[in-house]
């Protein structure tokens, strides 16, 4: 019943939500002021950085038609595919929703929840984990998640034929290359400043101890909460495992952008997904870490 008011009353809902939010920000503007500044720093410093290269690179193989040097066919994927695989993994999320955007296999989405693996070695790593072993086991784990989905929904593949005759000259490629980095790097940090609210929210209104707090935000944003449970004194391990949870599941502010770029996602269904993906990659970790011992 309460899940049915919920449906039936949401746009009131949601307008008494920001009303709420706009007195929140009013009465704690200094403590989200505070919080604005630590994400703007994350993102300057670690997060945009290390993306807007991914994302131009990628972005500038697409419009460099990479997918006519790669295989006609492979895994029974058409070359077009092979390339959107491969450039999500550059890319990473949410990034691999505009390549997937052009696939008529939209299956795929479950299978490239890829984490932007510059940005987890250049920042994750060396700024926050400091352990390149565990670093790369977290990265395995998370890469053979995808890999397990995509074997998972492989009878789901579709055959056919992509064509594309459309010649774009190398200075096209490179000004619609920056201009659609320009535009994912705006989604995502305006994402992020949104979701800033919630955080500052979360840490000054709702009586959690600084762990919870960190897991609550960390599956809200995942950057902020990688930030605060690279600061806690818990062991290693842990800390990985936590990490590992954060990229696999992505957070609510992914989400948020990956609808941005396509707002025909199935919700339910993609965070089911993303729920699937987190328990297989927490599995694999758990094995690899038990074999290493």
């Amino acid at each position: 019943m309460l899940f049915l008011f919920i449906l039936l009353n949401m746009k009131k809902i949601l307008i008494l939500v920001f009303l709420l939010l706009e007195l929140y920000i009013f009465y704690y503007s200094k403590n989200l002021l505070i919080e604005e500044i630590n994400t703007i720093n994350i993102c300057l410093y670690t997060l945009l950085p290390s993306m807007f290269y991914s994302i131009f690179i990628s972005s500038f193989l697409s419009n460099l038609e990479l997918y006519k040097i790669l295989p006609k066919r492979l895994f029974n994927l058409c070359n077009k595919d092979i390339e959107i695989i491969i450039l999500s993994l550059l890319s990473g999320y949410p990034n691999n929703i505009r390549f997937l955007n052009n696939s008529n296999n939209k299956y795929l989405i479950y299978s490239t929840n890829f984490v932007n693996p510059i940005f987890f070695i250049l920042s994750v790593n060396n700024l926050y984990i400091k352990d390149i072993k565990l670093s790369l086991i977290i990265l395995i784990s998370h890469y053979l998640s995808n890999i397990i989905i995509f074997i998972i929904n492989k009878n789901k593949i579709k055959h056919y034929k992509y064509n594309n005759d459309n010649f774009i000259s190398l200075s096209d490629s490179y000004y619609k290359s920056i201009n659609n980095t320009i535009k994912s790097l705006s989604i995502i940090f305006s994402n992020l400043l949104f979701i800033t609210i919630f955080i500052s929210l979360l840490k000054n209104i709702l009586p959690f101890n600084i762990f919870t707090k960190s897991i609550l935000i960390g599956l809200l944003e995942f950057s902020n909460g990688i930030f605060m449970i690279s600061k806690l004194n818990i062991s290693l391990y842990l800390k990985g495992l936590i990490i590992l949870i954060f990229i696999s599941f992505n957070s609510i502010s992914i989400f948020l952008q990956q609808l941005s770029f396509n707002p025909k996602i199935k919700s339910v269904k993609f965070l089911l997904y993303k729920i699937l993906n987190t328990i297989i990659s927490i599995i694999i970790f758990n094995v690899i870490i038990l074999l290493m011992n």
